[in-house]
């Protein structure tokens, strides 16, 4: 007799009364009834409580198939827990996972964008290079998804296609071209993932992009604006003029403008992005423009103030107070 509610076994049990150790089967047997129910109300309760365990760090792998029976059911919060355990154990359990490639197929039209998004992400996530053609379509189809939400899925399921199957970069190169010219924030960022994973060498796929990338720099949340501004930073060096040339380059005085409030931003990695950016690209004259976020990241940890004093100090040896053109000593 074990220590839980209606006489059902904890799966959080280790031990029950008595000091007796509870085996897996045991511990899980009360979830896998549940899950067999014919009433949704106790299947999404037993999703909940396995949601629940992974995010303790339990192992719940056993459960697969009893989970995977119900990726088809009709009852969406139901479908949303299935995919989200899904995604966190189809690479583990292939095998029972490409039983039910037909079901994420289907579930790729589901008129719910969470449910699409989830089941791109878990098709993608079965490491079998015998589906990858699945997977390129299911992706080729997605970048064209109405769903802002689905597109940003679809840029980061794109690395994962291309580790399993490098021959397929050409594709998916085009793949990353059409997301690139998304005008959608929550897009854009993964796209440019996309591309330094895939393709960082071909800068010449962002001539036609560069302008509405910077122009949409403010609007993307602070790990695409990181992602962003060192590959705008790579591709301005590479591409652009010499920022000191008289007159200045608008694209890199493009490029600074939509970058220099974000010196500004809570984030220090992106005001390090940014300073990063500014001692590459910007003319010396402009350089003193980053003296001041420098000085107000040293109030943070200790860990954050070693890195802001080592670039500091970096900056200072490559452009001497004497010059005028980098003067902490000036910053209250």
């Amino acid at each position: 007799m074990t220590s839980f509610v209606e006489g059902l076994t904890s799966p959080e049990m280790e031990i029950a009364e008595g000091g007796v150790i509870l085996d897996n089967r045991t511990r899980f047997a009360d979830l896998k009834v549940m899950l067999d129910s014919n009433k949704d109300n106790l299947k999404v309760d037993a999703m909940k409580r396995i949601i629940n365990l992974i995010a303790k760090g339990k192992d719940v792998s056993e459960l697969f198939a009893a989970v995977v029976k119900n990726v088809a059911a009709k009852n969406v919060e139901l479908k949303k827990l299935v995919f989200v355990y899904l995604v966190r154990y189809a690479e583990e359990q292939q095998d029972l996972a490409l039983l039910s490639i037909s079901t994420f197929q289907r579930a790729l039209k589901d008129p719910n964008q969470l449910i699409r998004g989830s089941a791109l992400r878990v098709l993608t996530s079965i490491r079998v290079p015998m589906v990858a053609p699945i997977m390129l379509l299911s992706i080729k189809d997605a970048v064209r998804d109405m769903s802002p939400y689905v597109r940003k899925v679809a840029a980061h399921a794109i690395p994962k296609l291309y580790s399993l199957e490098p021959e397929l970069e050409l594709q998916l190169v085009d793949c990353i071209d059409f997301l690139l010219a998304d005008r959608r924030s929550l897009v854009l960022g993964s796209a440019v993932y996309a591309f330094d994973e895939i393709c960082p060498h071909r800068l010449d796929l962002l001539h036609k992009h560069f302008r509405a990338l910077c122009r949409g720099l403010a609007d993307v949340d602070e790990w695409g604006q990181i992602v962003m501004i060192n590959m705008l930073t790579r591709y301005a060096r590479n591409e652009l003029a010499d920022p000191d040339k008289s007159p200045p380059d608008t694209d890199i005085v493009l490029l600074l403008n939509s970058a220099r409030p974000l010196l500004q931003s809570r984030n220090c990695s992106v005001v390090m992005a940014v300073v990063q950016l500014f001692y590459h690209v910007a003319p010396k004259a402009q350089l003193s423009q980053i003296a001041r976020a420098l000085v107000r990241l040293l109030r943070g940890p200790r860990e954050t103030q070693y890195v802001v004093l080592t670039n500091i100090a970096t900056i200072c040896e490559q452009n001497p107070v004497e010059e005028g053109t980098f003067a902490i000593s000036k910053v209250r």
